[in-house]
């Protein structure tokens, strides 16, 4: 891991948590670096990567549990078009120093403001979509916006359980691995790597566990939120199906827009590509928002990327999309 960042350098200027080096050395087991570029007052700006090796072939990625990735760029105060030359010399020169890999494959924080700089050394693009609420100040006003579905849900939840702050991890794995189990799937992530991101965001301060119950002590659903005062994330969800009725999870998202109003800047629902799950967030009237993934893969990338995604199909891990 590059030693010359220094995490209060960084703290008050990253685009997000995913950036720091905190939250890359909880996800990546401290195996992480990145690119850097700087000048006479330091750095400005870095690329961070995860690299696996697979098959034969180098992945640069981001790490597991990592919504976000991409460069990092210090605030400038030059005109708008002068900004856009400076990214494009300092992505350049940030790619320049990767080492050589078969597939770089990474989610962009949805603030960078473009990612022309990729293309134009080779990268491709595709975009997917998140959920985000930006302005937080106003609680009241957040709840005029929701659908009155949604609404409804949320009031027929408050009668039937209430919301508790935890720092029961099991409880929410347990959550979070029959959500899975209840459609036939494996979950995603080990339980050993999902269990120590939670604790270690939780002892660094950054985390929050709440488990809707019902008072016969009953868990009907729970969320995971990672946060700062920048962004705070609805990172792990998981439900009982036998209580799906009582509204819980929306009460859930209620609460976490609630404590996040305090605490962030924006609300990240982490949106879903699956139909199901965006028309749920859809009832909160969040605003959607693009996510860039940037690739770039050499004929022999090409070819561990479709073995590892073979392999992917019989374990349930991830797969490389490309």
């Amino acid at each position: 891991m590059n030693q010359t960042i220094k995490a209060h350098q960084l703290r008050r200027s990253s685009f997000c948590l995913f950036q720091d080096p905190w939250w890359l050395n909880l996800t990546a087991s401290g195996q992480w670096d990145e690119a850097v570029v700087s000048n006479s007052d330091g750095v400005i700006a870095r690329l961070p990567y995860r690299t696996l090796r697979r098959y034969g072939a180098t992945v640069l990625t981001q790490p597991r549990l990592t919504p976000y990735a991409g460069p990092w760029f210090r605030a400038s105060a030059a005109k708008s078009s002068n900004q856009f030359s400076e990214r494009r010399k300092l992505i350049t020169e940030l790619l320049s120093q990767l080492p050589r890999f078969d597939l770089f494959s990474q989610n962009l924080w949805p603030d960078i403001p473009d990612c022309l700089p990729f293309y134009w050394n080779g990268y491709s693009q595709y975009t997917m979509y998140t959920s985000w609420l930006r302005n937080l100040s106003d609680v009241e006003a957040i709840w005029k916006e929701f659908l009155d579905a949604t609404r409804w849900e949320i009031r027929k939840a408050q009668k039937r359980v209430e919301i508790v702050v935890s720092d029961d991890v099991d409880k929410i794995c347990d959550l979070h691995k029959r959500t899975f189990e209840q459609q036939g799937l494996k979950p995603p992530r080990e339980r050993r790597f999902v269990r120590t991101v939670i604790e270690g965001a939780l002892n660094a301060g950054h985390g929050r566990i709440s488990i809707a119950q019902d008072e016969k002590g009953n868990s009907h659903a729970g969320t995971f939120l990672v946060y700062d005062d920048r962004s705070a994330h609805y990172l792990i969800g998981g439900s009982d199906a036998r209580y799906r009725a009582s509204g819980a999870a929306s009460l859930l998202i209620w609460d976490a827009l609630q404590f996040s109003s305090a605490n962030s800047a924006l609300f990240d629902f982490e949106g879903s590509m699956v139909e199901g799950i965006s028309r749920f967030f859809r009832g909160f009237n969040p605003q959607l928002v693009p996510i860039s993934h940037v690739y770039r893969t050499s004929r022999r990338g090409a070819i561990g990327a479709a073995l590892w995604n073979l392999a992917a199909t019989v374990t349930g891990r991830p797969a490389l999309r490309l």
